[in-house]
């Protein structure tokens, strides 16, 4: 049998930065040998990165104490997570940067641009302060950056809501609401961010915008999230691939929807990760089933009466049997705001989209289609609404969760 203490400094730090950060401090803790070998920063390095998927620096031993104090505690963090503020919800990604761990909130582009990318707005960071302790920053408001906590476990947010385990990041007691807010200027600011039809908005739509500004503004002192794993590549012959999408919902203005596919394969599902009054974050905004595919002519398309006289009926091929290139058109009477429109799909289905009374009241699923374009780009033709919504792939990349 091999004695590994035998071995040359260099091959044993190479096997040892195969192991997991935590299985590295448990070997230094089993002989005399290991507990004074001098492990270089690059051990902690590579490990971490195998661990955690992160690159670390290695100044001044900063590797193994941003590990032993950060990660081993906060690194099980990282990845996606779900917001929870009333029927709006939320993205949030934690992960590393510039030598610390930063939450930032994936806030959606203007309406309508939904190619756009996500904005990144940081909520709370992680990091070792000058004496190599661990400070909890919450970053709302980068002007008055205060101290916050972290807690994980599992608990039920509302007296009818089944018990969940989340995460909560909640300010010290002390801070006020308005030090999350640059100035009294923050609201009107915060609108002209939303979209590009201030100027068009009715008094209906700019009340709900200012609710809506209310509510995320109360979950400031305190927020609830919950993990969000992403679908993973499908190899399945499918229309599109699952995985994020931003897209426009009417006067509600842009809403970020999570797809993927569920029975094997044969049906299609998206789910809000923010939503709103109607059809809250969590709930499903529509599905569809891949054996209900169909090609129409262009004549079929021009009007919503046209389109309301077809059937859904399973068809007697696949989908993918069908011309991949398939005229499309927008009927003369839709309402639709993304442009331009693309003249042609790869796919389009029979589907169900959900609608429902403020407040989430009885809801119901009415007929449309499903239109893809290509690999990135979508679209649900809501029949009863006459409105078409449009859906772009999130194309920023996330650290797994771990």
């Amino acid at each position: 049998m091999m004695n590994l203490t035998l071995l040359p400094h260099e091959v044993l730090e190479e096997i040892i930065s195969l192991l997991a950060p935590r299985d590295i401090i448990s070997l230094t803790s089993t002989c005399k040998f290991f507990h004074q070998m001098k492990l270089s920063d690059k051990v902690w390095v590579l490990s971490c990165f195998q661990k955690f998927q992160i690159k670390l620096h290695t100044k001044r031993g900063f590797a193994k104490k941003f590990y032993s104090k950060v990660l081993c505690q906060y690194g099980r963090f990282l990845g996606l997570w779900n917001r929870h503020a009333d029927c709006y919800g939320g993205l949030l990604h934690i992960k590393y940067a510039e030598g610390k761990l930063c939450a930032f909130e994936l806030q959606l582009p203007k309406n309508p641009y939904i190619s756009n990318p996500l904005r990144p707005k940081t909520v709370f960071s992680i990091e070792l302060d000058e004496f190599d302790k661990i400070s909890i920053k919450c970053c709302i408001n980068p002007l008055q950056k205060h101290p916050c906590t972290l807690s994980y476990g599992k608990k039920a947010l509302t007296p009818r809501s089944p018990a969940s385990y989340y995460l909560t990041r909640q300010c010290e007691s002390g801070v006020e609401n308005s030090n999350h807010h640059a100035s009294v200027d923050d609201l009107e600011v915060w609108l002209s961010e939303q979209s590009d039809y201030r100027g068009e908005l009715s008094s209906s739509t700019r009340t709900q915008m200012i609710y809506k500004y209310m509510v995320l503004r109360q979950t400031a002192l305190k927020t609830h999230y919950s993990r969000l794993v992403l679908p993973k590549r499908c190899y399945y012959r499918v229309p599109i691939q699952p995985g994020l999408f931003k897209g426009t919902y009417s006067s509600h203005g842009l809403e970020l929807i999570l797809l993927n596919y569920e029975e094997d394969v044969n049906k299609v599902k998206a789910v809000k990760i923010t939503g709103d009054p109607n059809i809250p974050a969590g709930q499903v905004t529509f599905r569809a089933d891949l054996p209900f595919c169909m090609h129409l002519t262009e004549r079929q398309q021009a009007s919503f009466e046209n389109i309301e006289s077809i059937q859904p009926a399973s068809s007697d091929v696949e989908w993918y049997e069908l011309p991949n290139s398939q005229i499309f058109t927008v009927p003369y009477d839709c309402v639709e705001r993304y442009q331009p429109v693309p003249n042609y799909c790869k796919a389009r289905f029979h589907g169900f989209g959900q609608i429902a009374q403020e407040g989430f009241r009885e809801p119901s699923f009415v007929e449309g289609h499903w239109i893809v374009f290509n690999e990135d780009l979508f679209g649900f033709l809501w029949t009863s609404l006459h409105a078409l919504s449009m859906y772009h792939r999130v194309q920023e990349e996330f650290t797994n969760s771990t």
